[in-house]
């Protein structure tokens, strides 16, 4: 079975883009807290959380799930356009 990245992903990308914790927490509807529990643990995780998540990254859910991010972007920059873009539509 693959390893999943999930976790450490949703972490690094909270961390290194203009979509914050607090900003997803508001985007997907549901508490800080319960962002910060799908970084730090292993939550069962809805699909339509995951799609949502997805979505607001620009980034595959399979890459989400099973690409360690931080090693992939290590020598480069995320993009920032689509996620500039989908928070000005979402405001």
């Amino acid at each position: 079975m693959k390893e999943l990245y999930f976790n450490k992903n949703l972490k690094y990308l909270t961390s290194n883009t203009i979509i914050t914790q607090s900003e997803l927490s508001r985007i997907l509807g549901i508490s800080r807290q319960a962002v910060h529990n799908l970084i730090i643990k292993d939550t069962d995780l809805r699909i339509s959380t995951v799609l949502k998540i997805s979505e607001v990254y620009d980034i595959d859910i399979s890459e989400l799930l099973f690409t360690d991010l931080e090693l992939k972007y290590k020598d480069k920059k995320l993009s920032y356009k689509r996620l500039t873009e989908f928070k000005k539509e979402d405001n």
